[in-house]
C-alpha cells in the first residue's frame, strides 16, 4: 500500500499521521505516545461511524477487557480492522455451530453493526471474528479509547458488548448454565 497526505484509509481504520509504520512491534515505536486512525467503514456502526478519527493505545501487550474497542490486522491479511472484544482467553464462544475455547492469547472479536443494517445500508455484512475465527494476541494493534473528530462527537469511546456475541465466559460449567 503506499502512503498519501493526510489519513490513509484501509479496511476498518487506518494510521494517520507519520513516523513508521503501524505493524511495528518494537517497543520504542509504540511508546512514541497515542496513534491516531481514521474509520473507513461502517461495521462498527452506530457507536462508530466512518470518518471517525479516533486515538489508540498502542501499549497493550494483552487483549483488553470485554467492551472494549480494538485496532487488529485481519487473519489472512495485512489489513487494519476495527472491533469490539467480545470473547477473552478462556472464554467460551459459538462458532460454526458449536462451541469453541478459546486459546491463551486468543480473542473473539465483533463488530457493533448488525448485517440487517449493513445490508441496507450498501455495505455488504460485517467481516469480524463468526467469518474469520479467534484472533491471535500478535495481530493486536491496540485499543482504541477516543474520538477527537468530528468535532460534534468528541469524547470517548462507548463501552459496550458487541450484538450478538453468545460468549458464555469462562470454562465449560458457564457454557453448560446458558
Amino acid at each position: 500500500m503506499t502512503r498519501a497526505t493526510g489519513p490513509r484509509r484501509v479496511r476498518g481504520a487506518s494510521r494517520v499521521g507519520a513516523g513508521g509504520t503501524l505493524g511495528l512491534r518494537a517497543l520504542p515505536g509504540r511508546l512514541a505516545g497515542p496513534w491516531r486512525v481514521a474509520v473507513a467503514e461502517a461495521s462498527m456502526t452506530p457507536s462508530i461511524q466512518p470518518g471517525d478519527w479516533l486515538l489508540v493505545d498502542p501499549t497493550v501487550a494483552r487483549w483488553p477487557r470485554r467492551g472494549a474497542v480494538v485496532v487488529f490486522r485481519e487473519p489472512g491479511s495485512d489489513d487494519l480492522a476495527i472491533k469490539r472484544v467480545a470473547g477473552r482467553p478462556g472464554d467460551w464462544v459459538p462458532f460454526a455451530g458449536a462451541w469453541l475455547r478459546l486459546g491463551d492469547d486468543e480473542a473473539w472479536l465483533l463488530s457493533d453493526a448488525d448485517d440487517a443494517a449493513l445490508a441496507e445500508a450498501g455495505h455488504g455484512r460485517a467481516v469480524d471474528s463468526r467469518a474469520y475465527g479467534p484472533v491471535p494476541v500478535g495481530a493486536l494493534v491496540g485499543r482504541a479509547w477516543f474520538r477527537y473528530w468530528p468535532g460534534c462527537r468528541i469524547g470517548r469511546l462507548p463501552g459496550g458488548r458487541a450484538s450478538g456475541s453468545g460468549v458464555r465466559g469462562q470454562g465449560p460449567a458457564a457454557r453448560r448454565e446458558g
